[in-house]
């Protein structure tokens, strides 16, 4: 990837998009959009719209059966009365047109970060297509399903034809090999695994650069507590009663019945920031944490009963572990920045706001036993 960042355009695999959770609207994703304020291009093929949306309309179904799941749990245990239950099921029915739902995200997105929607047909010819296809070359793979790569295929020949056609630079974002394998034998393509990398890369030349030299050696120093401290506050408040799914292991019959969790600690796992993004008087840098939270679940056990058919419950029982996980943390920093900005100082940055980039879905709890409450 070119350090001084000549690219004309950026092209954003699928993979990436799945690497980032589908969140269009939060973390890295979101961050594309200071390209709209640039002469750099995203260009969003019609071939890589239509997985994303396929994939995002996937999401929503999980997260809508979820939804209407804890929705009927809530009228079983009468915590929800009768109104209520009616009104949360009509939001669930007011959003039954996944699509419609996955594809005003995609408009959305696109929108916010000023992409350009990119019609493969009209920059590819069939037959440099399968030529490619029956020599095995990249980004079709010598084994394998070749056919699954067709899609891949298609977006990165018309892309290159696009190129080539209006001398263009291009820079794609994949963690697929075959992109990576693509882009090396190209003339006008390139090629970073990184959304992180390259959004580090477009803002290296920013003067605030100076400012972020001063803070890494700080951090390094163990001389950046109160920095240290404002981000630990703002870990505190957002994962404040977080809620992962639940997982453990017993000889017995378990059913979940709720769980919550808190921010313990965290340490940068290295003083190293980058700069994501930079503003009209905010930064967003990125950071490698290594958090960890304290989390309680609750937990029915039962055993079945082979002459009624029936499980018979046992026990409920509490229990609280303590979780450790890696992530990366998006921190907003507000200060006057500017042409001066290499005279500002540590205790001119405000942490405005941090968010945890991967939190965990799942926590598990161990080996659940009868009667454990009693002994602890």
């Amino acid at each position: 990837m070119d350090e001084n960042f000549e690219y004309d355009a950026i092209l954003i695999d699928t993979s990436i998009f799945d690497a980032n959770g589908l969140r269009l609207e939060k973390g890295l994703l979101s961050k594309l959009s200071q390209f709209k304020r640039s002469p750099i291009e995203i260009i969003f093929p019609d071939v890589i719209r239509g997985e994303v949306k396929a994939h995002l309309a996937k999401k929503i179904k999980e997260s809508r059966s979820a939804l209407e799941k804890a929705i009927n749990d809530a009228g079983d245990h009468l915590f929800l009365k009768e109104d209520r239950l009616a009104k949360a099921k009509e939001l669930i029915a007011e959003s039954l047109d996944v699509d419609a739902l996955a594809e005003t995200r995609i408009a959305d997105f696109i929108e916010a970060v000023g992409g350009t929607d990119f019609e493969c047909g009209k920059n590819l010819e069939i037959s440099a297509l399968l030529e490619k296809y029956f020599k095995n070359l990249a980004p079709f793979a010598e084994s394998g399903k070749k056919k699954n790569e067709f899609p891949d295929a298609i977006t990165l020949l018309a892309v290159d034809n696009w190129a080539a056609a209006n001398n263009k630079r291009v820079l794609a974002i994949s963690q697929d090999g075959d992109w990576k394998a693509y882009c090396e034998a190209s003339k006008y393509m390139e090629c970073s695994e990184s959304l992180s990398d390259v959004l580090t890369a477009y803002n290296k030349a920013n003067p605030v650069y100076g400012l972020i030299g001063k803070l890494e050696n700080a951090i390094e120093a163990n001389a950046a507590q109160d920095f240290i401290k404002e981000v630990e506050s703002r870990l505190d408040s957002v994962l404040d009663d977080f809620t992962p799914n639940q997982d453990a292991d017993s000889a017995f019959y378990w059913e979940p019945e709720g769980c919550s969790g808190r921010f313990n600690r965290f340490e940068l796992s290295t003083p190293q920031l980058r700069l994501i993004e930079h503003g009209n008087g905010f930064i967003v840098l990125e950071l490698d944490a290594e958090i960890t939270v304290d989390v309680e679940g609750e937990f029915s056990l039962s055993v079945h009963d082979s002459i009624d058919g029936d499980n018979v419950p046992i026990d409920s029982c509490t229990v609280e572990v303590e979780e450790t996980f890696n992530s990366k943390i998006l921190v907003t920093l507000a200060a006057e920045f500017g042409d001066g900005s290499e005279n500002l100082e540590i205790s001119d940055l405000e942490v405005e706001d941090v968010e945890v980039v991967s939190v965990p879905k799942t926590i598990h709890f161990g080996t659940l036993e009868p009667f454990q409450d009693e002994y602890e």
